[in-house]
């Protein structure tokens, strides 16, 4: 690909080089490092774009780049406005960028759908509307917290394969937050339970992370398992 963008850029420049002779005065020099930096700028910003966008290194067509580069700075043959190219920018990176992330992590999504629909039919699983499944180990007595309200908890969460990405079990000390500020899954859990529950909760991935990867271990489209014991409601 830098091979490509060079070879483009000398298109650009009408397929010239310059000679270190050329270079007489200060804005020749000033002008010529000017374009060298800004090259390694626009190929750091290529590189990086491919890589968020199509997950590699190579993705846009450089011949169609470099033209609509020539275009919209000589102003001629353009086939849109660099306005109406930008308003349409980020939606088509979106589509593209959800495209590729489906291509490679889909079948996560796939695993986590299975399971939900055989999840859903073993005893004492409960299903919400929103889909989030949940199976009271135990049941508490106490208040039910609201989503702006602070919490104590303790819990587990692990990803379909069993592997445990986080736990304040572990870490010997239970955690402290609003119900709002979580996922949408621990936020409607957590408004459902009363204090003193004990509860195995099943995240579909819409409502965890989606597409989003959440560190090494959460991929895209993946369904979260946590276990989830609600200590105190806590007051400000």
């Amino acid at each position: 690909m830098r091979r490509l963008i060079i070879v483009a850029l000398a298109l650009m420049a009408g397929a010239t080089f310059v000679k270190a002779q050329e270079l007489k005065t200060k804005t020749d020099t000033l002008s010529y490092y000017m374009g060298m930096v800004q090259s390694q700028g626009l190929l750091n910003f290529l590189k990086q774009f491919n890589k968020d966008v199509y997950g590699e290194e190579e993705g846009i067509d450089m011949e169609l780049f470099m033209k609509a580069f020539n275009s919209g700075v000589s102003g001629e043959g353009a086939l849109v406005t660099p306005e109406a190219a930008n308003e349409k920018l980020s939606t088509l990176v979106k589509e593209i960028k959800e495209a590729t992330t489906m291509k490679k992590y889909g079948a996560n999504k796939k695993a986590g759908e299975d399971f939900m629909k055989e999840n859903a039919k073993k005893k004492g699983v409960v299903t919400t509307a929103s889909g989030l499944q949940y199976r009271i180990i135990t049941k508490g007595k106490g208040s039910i917290p609201t989503a702006t309200q602070k919490v104590k908890v303790h819990y587990e969460g692990r990803t379909l394969d069993g592997k445990i990405f986080d736990s304040s079990y572990k870490r010997g000390e239970p955690t402290e937050f609003r119900c709002n500020q979580v996922i949408k899954g621990w936020t409607e859990a957590l408004t459902l339970m009363p204090v003193g529950s004990v509860w195995e909760v099943y995240i579909p991935q819409e409502l965890a992370y989606g597409e989003r990867q959440a560190g090494d271990d959460i991929k895209p489209f993946s369904m979260l398992i946590f276990k989830i014991e609600l200590l105190d409601i806590v007051k400000d």
